[in-house]
């Protein structure tokens, strides 16, 4: 029987082992899958923003190759000697160990080897087995097939990565960071021996608790890799010089809203991102929204976003200025009020001026009316109150005259206006062009500082529209919507070659031109100011989160001045676009702007679209000297004479609602064919005077009036109208 013994043994020990094999199976992904922290990298690669693990830790994956040159090779010498050498249990240490122990009998050193490690933290914490001897051996035999599956660098990245530090903290490179303020690449020979050595007890030997211990264990290391001529004798001289780092870091959380974004686009667990943005262009701008909330109360705040045009990236995005990680800091400061739905005020404006030029019914020079005229019953009026007659559209859209722009809307086609601007980013233009009427085309609906940055990047790209670019794998798709002439066109009637009258002149200086379109919500609620070069794309909101109104809210006064200087700092040598093909300067009459004829006593030449813009030549001069002015001008022909007082303004039946600047609620007053001086009444009650051609303001209270005039030679005229109190906005309102 003695002689069936050792072979039966053998056999029994082969059986238990292969059914041990078969049992253990070790899934490669279970390994190398690490749900960390999710890390935030710039479009160069730099680490702005990290968060906490799933499992509620610090914990930065990243391949051996970044781990530098010291970390790796400590590691493995001190804690796995002939790791490039066995098969996953090193048998040699085994032994030793066994033999140790039985000769002092108490566990002097153990067995494990780094891929035995990987195992534990990998599957054996994770599904939280105790540390028994069945469990041990479980681990061994994953550890031989684990390394049939994975190489030796793969399977040491993997322990690095997974390698407690002491608290939440996990895997060497947010060791590195917290307590050293660097990457892992980046330590040095003796703080690669201090973190390796808190492998053997990452409590017992942490620096910030147990100063001492970790001093002692680092020495230890450090020995030891002198031995082993890991270190020369100058190197290891060094390295125990070296201080203990005398506090822990904060890993970076720049960019907060950027990153609130990323993740929203970006739901299932990453540990890695690699974004568009660039944290140089980030600090630039968190720098200059911070230096102008100087000049703004403490509840009003801003959000800003600048996009790269070649690629459609979101290069830096601050969507509160006053976004601050203080416990005592306002809880709307953590509101991204970018991505809160606004009214636009007029920044809406080029959209339907571009559909307009595209069609070939409007060119810069054309003549617009901006005059008082009812549309649906409601009369849109000037910022300022005021109405400056003809205009060319040039003019209407640099001063964002709405009488003309609503008449643009008409014109272009308010269904056609309305799908370009979703095309082109508007995604909160969910209703049917009706929904919104002309109130379209002066805010009367609402859009995020995102979607303005998107519509407004397609414009500075010349009519090529692309999603917003958060990630830098992110395939971009991109849609024509315009022509690069019709594109340009706009861009040229909203530039500035440095004459604006809202800043010095020294802001823009040299030949730096920008183009501009401000906006201010109804109520003063929103200030815009969206501005690009060829190169950038600016957007800047001004305002408070919960949405209530300040006096200083205007867009060409609180956020205009903002963006420009944004610009000028990203954007500082960008030169202005080439004339593309299609353009073309073409003599125009100085007056009705359309082509000149032989009775035109001036021309002068403006832009328009080859074979698209409308050819039809002057017609408001004619034989006689007279002029001949469109009857929208509200003055027939300039050669007649009123006969009668006619009541221009307020219109007969029209509703008014007050300008963003007239708290008093007053309307325009002004009568044609008047004599002399001419008195006011409302509802039978004296006024003010005015004189003839002159516009009269008046405050009138709620409900329906009856507004009447009388001149010197006893002529009168009334008016009915009827006025409300500004409040929320309603379906079918103009703002003013």
């Amino acid at each position: 029987m003695r002689k069936y013994f050792l072979p039966a043994l053998a056999v029994i020990i082969l059986v238990g082992f292969a059914w041990l094999w078969s049992v253990n199976e070790i899934n490669p992904e279970r390994v190398t899958v690490i749900f960390g922290s999710p890390a935030m990298y710039d479009s160069e690669g730099r680490l702005f923003h990290v968060r906490l693990s799933p499992a509620s830790e610090w914990q930065i994956p990243i391949p051996l190759a970044e781990m530098g040159k010291w970390l790796p090779l400590v590691a493995v010498n001190a804690e796995d000697g002939r790791f490039y050498r066995h098969s996953g249990i090193d048998f040699v240490a085994m032994a030793r160990a066994v033999a140790q122990d039985i000769l002092r009998w108490d566990v002097v050193s153990g067995a494990s080897t780094i891929t035995s490690q990987v195992i534990r933290l990998a599957v054996s914490e994770r599904e939280g087995r105790k540390r028994t001897p069945s469990t041990k051996v479980r681990e061994f035999i994953m550890a031989l097939r684990l390394e049939r599956e994975l190489s030796k660098d793969k399977i040491l990245e993997c322990y690095l990565n997974l390698a407690p530090f002491g608290g939440n903290i996990r895997g060497v490179q947010a060791a590195s960071l917290i307590y050293f303020g660097k990457t892992a690449s980046q330590i040095s020979p003796g703080e690669a021996c201090l973190l390796i050595g808190m492998l053997k007890g990452p409590t017992l030997y942490r620096p910030d608790t147990r100063p001492q211990s970790a001093m002692k264990r680092r020495s230890e290391i450090i020995s030891l890799m002198e031995r082993k001529k890991v270190f020369t004798r100058e190197e290891a001289r060094r390295a125990r010089l070296e201080e203990l780092p005398r506090r822990k870091f904060e890993l970076p959380s720049r960019a907060w809203h950027y990153s609130e974004l990323v993740f929203s686009r970006n739901p299932e667990h990453s540990e890695r991102y690699d974004t568009a943005l660039d944290i140089e262009t980030q600090t630039k701008l968190e720098a200059i929204l911070r230096q102008s909330l100087n000049d703004f109360p403490s509840d009003v705040t801003l959000s800003a976003g600048i996009v790269e045009n070649e690629s459609a990236s979101l290069v830096a995005w601050v969507g509160n200025a006053r976004f601050s990680y203080r416990k005592d800091a306002h809880s709307a400061s953590w509101v991204d009020c970018g991505r809160s739905p606004r009214s636009p005020g007029s920044t809406l404006k080029p959209f339907a001026y571009l559909c307009a030029i595209e069609q070939g019914i409007l060119s810069p020079s054309t003549l617009l009316a901006d005059t008082s005229i009812a549309f649906s019953g409601r009369a849109p009026r000037n910022f300022d109150l005021t109405y400056r007659g003809a205009v060319t559209a040039r003019t209407a859209l640099h001063e964002s005259l709405n009488a003309p722009a609503v008449r643009v809307l008409r014109s272009a086609g308010n269904d056609s206006v309305l799908t370009f601007m979703r095309q082109a980013g508007y995604r909160h233009l969910t209703q049917p062009a009706k929904y919104y009427g002309d109130s379209l085309i002066l805010g009367g609906c609402d859009v995020t500082l995102l979607e303005q940055l998107e519509a407004y990047t397609s414009l500075a790209s010349l009519g090529v529209h692309r999603p917003l670019r958060l990630l830098r794998e992110n395939v971009q798709t991109s849609e024509r919507l315009a022509s690069e002439a019709g594109c340009w066109i706009t861009g040229d009637m909203l530039k500035h070659d440095g004459e604006l009258s809202l800043f010095a002149r020294g802001t823009l200086g040299g030949k730096w031109q920008v183009a501009l379109k401000t906006g201010t919500s109804y109520g003063l609620r929103d200030a815009w100011a969206c501005a690009w070069t060829p190169d950038y794309t600016v957007c800047v909101w001004a305002g408070r989160p919960d949405g209530s109104t300040w006096e200083g809210l205007v867009g060409a006064r609180a956020a205009a001045p903002i963006a420009v200087k944004v610009l000028r700092v990203v954007s500082p040598k960008s030169t202005w676009y080439e004339r593309p093909e299609g353009v073309i300067a073409r003599r125009v009459c100085s007056l009705s702007g359309r082509p000149p004829t032989a009775l035109c006593p001036s021309v002068k030449l403006e832009w328009a679209i080859d074979g698209v813009t409308q050819t039809l030549p002057c017609d408001m001069h004619g034989v006689k000297s007279a002029v001949r002015m469109p009857s929208e001008f509200g003055a027939g022909q300039s050669s007649g004479k009123i006969s009668r007082l006619n009541i221009i303004s307020p219109i007969p039946g029209a509703s008014y609602f007050a300008a963003p600047l007239d708290v008093e609620r007053r309307i325009p007053m002004k009568a044609e064919g008047a004599r002399g001086n001419i008195w006011w009444y409302l509802d039978g009650e004296y006024i003010g005077m005015s004189h003839a051609g002159r516009v009269f303001f008046h405050a009138v209270p709620d409900g329906e009036h009856v507004v009447s005039v009388a001149d010197e030679a006893g002529r009168s005229a009334a008016v009915t109208v009827r006025v409300f109190t500004p409040g929320r906005r309603s379906q079918g309102d103009l703002l003013f």
